[in-house]
């Protein structure tokens, strides 16, 4: 273990009073560095979740489930009588629209849905409910229920839920215990939300990516996938939320974004959840954290206080 590689990143947390739980880094396929701000454990993901429904979706599609221009109203029949106006553009969603947040709603569906325990509200409904105003595939709109529907399509194509998929073909190769995953109020896990892991365990994933699929010998993921994934599927310019720096401005590939360093890509949760796969330097940094202010702030740490030493 590098014992200094982290003095000035945990410097500059303390000095920003961000924070941070548990940061790693990863080089070369090792466990070069960590620091543990507190104890590690089993850490919900927020949307750092997405990334691994779409390497599930990946790897469905190789075994021949479906494909990405597949159709998402083929995967659905029994919801088209709930949509309401033109459902021109509608018909027309596919996966690949899905995974990088293309699917033409204006906003995500899912920040209108009754949280209220025990409300037995379909997300799946609501996704359809929501005008599709843009043609499908030309407009970024970050959109959760966008990621929900691919878990319910591996559900309907695979007939194992994203949970029990991603263990067999994933999890478990990783030598990962089965995580935990909520649930939407009809039982499907989130997709979008809900995947708990230790900072360990979600660097290992990063490596997984870094590696393009292969773990151990084994190929995991396609590698032709993960190269999709991890590349820009669609701009992001006009993702203007308050926080939105440079690095919300790169572009986003399948359920990943791209930074403003080089040819790099991250998993992103809320509150600071980041895997930054960094090919260039053959590494990978995890953030666990529970930063309710600047998250942001940690992806940046990166930048100034830690890339230039790898």
């Amino acid at each position: 273990m590098n014992t200094v590689l982290l003095d000035e990143l945990v410097a500059s947390v303390g000095k920003q009073n961000l924070r941070v739980l548990n940061v790693m880094v990863r080089q070369n396929g090792e466990l070069i560095a960590r620091h543990d701000f507190e104890e590690e454990q089993p850490h919900l993901l927020y949307s750092a979740s997405k990334t691994f429904t779409s390497m599930a979706v990946g790897i469905a599609v190789h075994e021949g489930y479906f494909r990405l221009n597949d159709l998402v109203v083929d995967f659905f029949p029994d919801y088209l009588h709930t949509c309401t106006g033109d459902t021109e553009f509608l018909k027309r969603i596919t996966i690949h629209d899905l995974l990088c947040m293309a699917a033409g709603h204006a906003e995500c569906p899912v920040n209108k849905a009754d949280w209220r325990s025990g409300q037995k509200w379909d997300i799946a409904e609501l996704f359809f409910e929501e005008p599709v105003v843009f043609e499908p595939g030309t407009h970024f709109t970050y959109d959760n229920s966008a990621t929900y529907m691919l878990s319910r399509i591996i559900s309907s194509a695979t007939g194992t839920n994203l949970d029990d998929y991603l263990y067999e073909k994933i999890f478990h190769p990783l030598d990962i215990p089965k995580p935990d995953w909520d649930r939407c109020p009809l039982g499907f896990p989130q997709g979008f939300s809900g995947l708990h892991l230790t900072a360990e365990y979600l660097s290992r994933f990063g490596q997984l990516l870094l590696n393009k699929g292969a773990w151990n010998g084994q190929q995991l993921i396609p590698s032709g996938y993960v190269e999709q994934a991890t590349s820009v599927q669609i701009k992001t310019d006009d993702f203007t939320p308050d926080f939105a720096t440079a690095d919300y401005h790169q572009g986003y590939g399948y359920q990943l974004w791209m930074n403003s360093y080089p040819n790099s890509y991250r998993l992103d949760g809320l509150y600071g959840q980041y895997v930054i796969v960094l090919p260039e330097k053959n590494a990978v940094v995890t953030y666990v954290s529970d930063e309710p202010d600047n998250m942001t702030g940690i992806i940046e740490l990166t930048w100034n206080t830690l890339v230039d030493k790898l």
